[in-house]
């Protein structure tokens, strides 16, 4: 079995602060850390951890950074022979700011990303069209159109800036995608349905077979197999939010592909995004099977099968 991830390719710098500094003012960062970041770079390597074979389809500059995001892969089990390799361009850069109690702050710097082009997924379409399973996360409309035409039922996790740009051109693309990944925001933006149940229903209509919406704290739903479910989140402490969704996104297909079933999935999907968003760093903090079996069985145990539906209201 073997996955694709088409995205972005970043180096993520994550700092963490008790406080930002004002203007003309320098503070010292509690802890700082580098690595290979990007939504679908994230993904990939959770999916390697997983221990499923994948592939990445991304862009990269013949710079430094590149050099230390292509090793990073690498080491994390994640095949880079399809990788773009741009000369003269910058790699991907982003700072990822945690302050003590706040939301994180993101600056990017997108680099060589902007150089991935639907020309490049043709190229690839061995690849692609061999695969069990491709996502694409947080790609541009062209790219998700030319992934839509070589097969019909990838996954798509397209983030609120793609979006909030182009919800209409997204909508339109739904008849050639399988199973698309959302939070409470991007339902919205979407569907145009503030009510998340009705707003997954409502793009199911459109084409997809699985419509998966986070809703954070509250926890996430899923509607599949012509049912809808609901699953609570596991409550945890939140050290850094960063690449939760993408883990979230990797556990839930990894364990669809093993024949569990969509409530089932959503269980383990919530249990590695609760452990990931528990530790700093995401590549730094991706959890392995076991460790997310432990924690689904901790949080819902044996019995808590039932599907249940509207409970998140």
């Amino acid at each position: 079995m073997r996955f694709v991830a088409i995205g972005n390719a970043n180096i993520d710098v994550t700092v963490f602060l008790d406080r930002i500094p004002e203007q003309d003012e320098a503070v010292d960062a509690l802890a700082a850390m580098m690595s290979s970041g990007g939504s679908a770079s994230n993904f990939a390597l959770a999916v390697s951890r997983l221990g499923v074979d994948v592939s990445i389809i991304v862009s990269v500059g013949d710079d430094s950074l590149g050099q230390i995001y292509m090793r990073s892969m690498k080491e994390g089990g994640v095949d880079v022979d399809h990788v773009k390799i741009v000369e003269g361009r910058r790699t991907g850069l982003v700072v990822i700011i945690n302050v003590l109690g706040e939301s994180r702050r993101m600056i990017e710097s997108p680099g060589a990303n902007l150089e991935l082009t639907p020309k490049d997924i043709l190229e690839r379409e061995d690849l692609i069209k061999g695969s069990r399973e491709v996502h694409m996360a947080s790609v541009e409309i062209p790219i998700a159109r030319a992934v839509s035409e070589l097969r019909r039922d990838a996954s798509w996790d397209p983030g609120a800036r793609i979006l909030a740009r182009n919800a209409y051109e997204a909508w339109k693309l739904l008849p050639g995608i399988g199973k698309i990944f959302l939070n409470e925001k991007e339902s919205r933006l979407l569907s145009k349905e503030s009510d998340a149940e009705i707003a997954a229903k409502k793009i199911a209509k459109e084409g997809p077979d699985e419509v998966i919406i986070k809703l954070g704290p509250k926890g996430s739903l899923a509607w599949a197999d012509g049912e809808l479910c609901f699953v609570e989140a596991v409550p945890i402490k939140v050290v850094d939010t960063t690449g939760a969704g993408d883990v979230f996104a990797a556990t839930y297909l990894v364990s669809r592909n093993m024949g569990f079933s969509p409530e089932k999935s959503i269980r383990l999907a919530n249990a590695a995004a609760a452990l990931t968003i528990s530790r700093p760093g995401t590549a730094f903090g991706l959890p392995v099977w076991d460790e997310i079996a432990a924690m689904e069985f901790i949080s819902y145990g044996k019995s808590n099968n039932r599907r249940n539906q509207a409970s998140h209201r």
